[in-house]
């Protein structure tokens, strides 16, 4: 469990850093930014014990939202909800089972040469995901059967280049890599909803997930 204290301490001396410029210097490029991006997610890792991801849920494809305010022209603060739509369980027919997974949190990110019209950011952030699996059983009526699973991002990384089209208009690539741990499930079996559960302490595994893509962002 270090990686929470390590994704703090790398975003501490930046907030301390840019509240303070931002109060003294209210005009300096503050404002509101929207995000639009969309990733590839390549998963590594287990969901508990020896079992992959990969193997679980699948490659995903990632549509996200992000709303950012930027205490001054080269630091932000902000908020994301990332939707992916995953392959699902390996090795099993495409059409009977498909997955989702959900990422929601917030970051922190530094500009390099934000009046430039190429523009390097680097970023860090912390959140929750939530990754859920459907079976479907055309033999008993298309009868769905779901297995969630659901924990803490520790922390994620990300680093892209904007290309500036305007002063309100920015688009890039940009990479992330997150490390995050399920410890939870639920099932709902046959439309039952069965109680949660925790993952036991021994069972518990890390996974990542990469994620290259392209972002829109507008000043608001």
């Amino acid at each position: 469990m270090t990686a929470h204290p390590l994704f703090a301490s790398l975003m501490l001396p930046l907030l301390l850093w840019g509240v303070p410029a931002a109060a003294q210097e209210p005009s300096s490029g503050s404002g509101i930014a929207l995000g639009v991006r969309g990733a590839y997610g390549i998963p590594l890792g287990n969901i508990f014990d020896d079992n992959k991801v990969s193997t679980f849920v699948g490659n995903t494809v990632a549509p996200q939202v992000d709303l950012a305010y930027f205490l001054r022209r080269q630091l932000s603060l902000g908020a994301y909800f990332q939707y992916g739509f995953a392959e699902g369980v390996q090795g099993i027919v495409s059409n009977e089972t498909s997955g989702r997974v959900l990422r929601f949190g917030f970051d922190v990110d530094y500009h390099f040469a934000p009046e430039a019209f190429v523009a390097p950011w680097v970023g860090v952030g912390m959140g929750y995901e939530i990754a859920s699996v459907d079976f479907r059983f055309p033999q008993a009526g298309e009868s769905i059967s779901t297995v969630e699973y659901k924990g803490l991002e520790w922390g994620h990384a990300h680093f892209g280049v904007d290309f500036q089209l305007t002063r309100s208009v920015a688009v890039g690539p940009y990479v992330t890599a997150t490390l995050g741990q399920y410890t939870k499930y639920d099932a709902l079996l046959g439309g039952i909803l069965l109680p949660g559960e925790d993952f036991p302490g021994d069972s518990r595994a890390f996974h990542f997930w990469i994620q290259p893509g392209v972002r829109v962002q507008f000043r608001l």
